[in-house]
This record gives C-alpha cells, structure tokens and sequence, in this order.
C-alpha cells in the first residue's frame, strides 16, 4: 500500500510542483535503500530506524500538508540499542493509513523511545479510534510485527494497540537483556 500510494503522489506532484516531486523521489529511494539493505539483519539501532521514519513522514508531509502533524520524542541515549528493522516505520505507516488519512483534518503522530522497568519502550500514537478490523487484508502490519517480536524476542517482548484518552496508543516494550543476544546482528 505504501508503495503504491506514494508513487500516485509523486505522479500527481510532477505537474502541479515538479522540485516537490524530485524531492518526493529522493526520499523514497531512500526508505526503498534502507529497506534492501536491512532485508537479511534481525536488528538495527535504533537511530537507523528513526532516520527511516523521519523520511518516510517527510515523504507523507508532502502528501498530506498541514494535515499531518509530527512529534518525536526519543531519548538519544537509545539510538544505538537494537529493534528490528522497519517496525517502527510500519506502526507510523498504519497510523497515518488508519488514522491520520480518514479524517479530513488530519491529526497528530507522535513517536518516542524511553526506558522503563529493564525495557525499551517504543510508542506510536496517533489521533483517531482503534477498532480491530475484521477483514483479513487489514491488520497484515500489526500481525507481522507480533510474529517478528516473537521471533526475535520469544515472550520477553511486549506489543498491545488500544485507544488511550482519545488517541490509538501501539506499544512495543524490547528487552534490554535481549540486546546482548542480537547485537552481533547489527553489523
């Protein structure tokens, strides 16, 4: 789905701001780079992955203007700690596909990273309302990041989605034990 919606906005940007569609390709070579050259590692640091959101909401910002708003709030002490590679692009990207997109005046994502409790606890909130799908097309993201935590992790990682004072919370909770366990991973 992102693929195919950012190439459409792209295509509507080349005649109506040709500079804004150049730079729309830049940065979508870039998450496409990112996303090859991370497809055979278990795990990242955890800078890499923001670097990867960061130009993935850049490429969104374009498309949906003063609609989408942005926050972040990452201890930098973080950056280095391993999490599996395009996780946290995939909870950003299903917030803006299942919140952010359906309302007309867009709203809010915000995006942290802290320690607590012996653990990495990575958060994806964003405005609107969770309400589990029941068709078997939606949701793909969400199952496959629970299966790929539980891979990595077994049962020492933590993942849950739920609505929190008007707002979808995604919540991932990482081991920091587990790190010793990935880090030759990372190289």
């Amino acid at each position: 789905h992102f693929m195919f919606n950012a190439l459409n906005s792209i295509r509507a940007l080349i005649d109506e701001d040709p500079d804004r569609a150049k730079r729309s390709i830049t940065l979508l070579s870039a998450i496409l780079r990112n996303a090859m050259a991370t497809v055979k590692r278990t795990t990242v640091p955890l800078g890499e992955e923001i670097d990867v959101v960061r130009s993935y909401l850049s490429l969104e910002a374009m498309r949906y203007e003063e609609r989408l708003r942005v926050r972040f709030d990452v201890d930098p002490a973080l950056e280095r700690e391993p999490v599996p590679p395009m996780m946290l692009q995939t909870l950003v990207e299903n917030a803006i596909r299942h919140g952010i997109a359906r309302r007309k005046e867009g709203g809010e994502v915000s995006i942290s990273a802290h320690s607590t409790d012996g653990a990495m606890v990575l958060t994806v909130r964003n405005t609107g309302h969770y309400t589990k799908e029941s068709s078997s097309e939606e949701g793909i993201g969400l199952r496959n990041t629970e299966q790929r935590l539980a891979h990595i992790y077994g049962d020492k990682a933590k993942f849950r989605i739920g609505n929190d004072s008007g707002t979808v919370l995604c919540e991932v909770r990482l081991p920091f034990p587990a790190r010793s366990e990935t880090r030759n991973e990372t190289t």
